[in-house]
């Protein structure tokens, strides 16, 4: 809800240049970059369950603080300080699914996905609707109680994973130097991050920018969120299916074809000026990446060794958000400079590219496994 579409909006509000918009969406990926690996090294460390709750307690409490800011260097800091609730909190729930579900994994991440893209879908609605109605400061509120809500819903889960607290130190430093070795010494890892990393780009160059874009075609704000809304809800409804897809079919023919179609998609976009078709745009992208999310985290916690699911989602989701920052950020002054039809098309580009590596690449790293290949 913060994220999409309020940030954008939010920073143009408080006089962002356009190059600068993209920085502040993905301000909160940036932090992820820097902390997923370690976060998710101490939740196999010291339990998942304490790593969810400090995520938690951050998405709790940051946006409150949004109301504060005058300027939007003020936004940045408040922007990475949000990033660490994502930082703490995935890396530990995606083990925590991957370690618990071994033999329906694709399917289990899947649903897990579909939960969480229940916020993608109702965060951009009620967030526009709530902008659109009564202004900033109201949506920051909604978007901060349902953020305590969450956390209060967390609080019965029991702990899982790791062993106990009082391990040494050095197991920490263990367990992080394992999840480097994994991702530099795995090429299935390299090439499973590299393509959610690659689709993530996209991803948030369309958080960042299409409601710049839509409302600028002269789309109502609180249309905007519905562009959003579509996504998140073909997501939901496909992530499950498309999970248990990859299970029984391979992983790699539903990443593939998740991936085409989010490329046509958004290199698609700038072209359109219609809602309507906008609409479908939107929804089909939510389908591609539903095919591709669930398949590429299955493939981490495929080849994850055994305790080490937390390191392993770790790297990964740090190289995920590599994508996930990068998209916007180059993005930005690209818009500025080319325009909105040349830069949707040149991310597209760029996702097409990490396809053609995923796939080049697939055959030696994966093998001819039944669930990889």
């Amino acid at each position: 809800m913060a994220r999409s579409p309020l940030t954008a909006l939010y920073a143009a509000h408080l006089g962002a240049p356009a190059a600068a918009i993209g920085l502040l969406v993905a301000a909160v990926t940036v932090t992820g970059i820097v902390v997923k690996l370690p976060s998710g090294a101490l939740a196999d460390l010291f339990g998942f369950r304490r790593l969810m709750l400090a995520g938690l307690c951050v998405k709790a409490s940051a946006p409150f603080l949004y109301p504060l800011v005058t300027a939007w260097p003020q936004l940045l800091a408040l922007r990475l300080y949000h990033g660490l609730s994502t930082a703490l909190y995935a890396p530990a729930a995606s083990a925590r699914v991957a370690s618990l579900y071994p033999e329906a994994r694709g399917r289990r991440l899947g649903l897990y996905g579909a939960a969480e893209n229940a916020g993608v879908v109702l965060g951009p609605v009620v967030g526009a609707a709530v902008l659109a109605w009564v202004g900033f400061t109201p949506a920051f509120v909604v978007s901060g109680l349902i953020g305590v809500a969450a956390l209060l819903a967390l609080l019965p889960l029991p702990g899982g994973g790791g062993p106990k607290p009082s391990s040494p130190p050095r197991y920490v430093l263990a367990d992080l130097r394992r999840g480097l070795a994994q991702i530099l010494g795995d090429p299935g890892i390299r090439l499973a991050s590299l393509a959610e990393g690659a689709l993530y780009a996209g991803v948030g160059t369309l958080q960042a920018y299409l409601p710049l874009y839509a409302t600028g075609i002269g789309i109502r704000i609180v249309d905007v969120g519905w562009l959003f809304g579509v996504q998140g809800v073909a997501s939901i409804l496909l992530r499950g299916p498309m999970g248990a897809l990859g299970d029984r079919v391979g992983r790699r023919p539903v990443i593939v074809a998740g991936m085409s179609l989010c490329i046509l998609c958004l290199a698609s976009v700038p072209w359109c000026s219609d809602y309507a078709l906008l609409l479908v745009l939107c929804a089909a992208f939510g389908a591609g990446t539903a095919m591709v999310t669930p398949s590429t985290t299955a493939l981490i916690g495929d080849r994850a060794a055994r305790g080490g699911y937390g390191a392993a989602m770790g790297v990964f989701g740090s190289l995920w958000d590599i994508g996930h920052a990068g998209g916007p950020i180059l993005a930005g002054p690209l818009i500025g400079w080319l325009g909105y039809r040349i830069t949707f098309p040149i991310v597209a580009a760029a996702i097409a590219s990490a396809l053609v590596c995923f796939v080049v690449g697939g055959e030696r790293a994966f093998g001819r496994g039944a669930r990889s290949k």
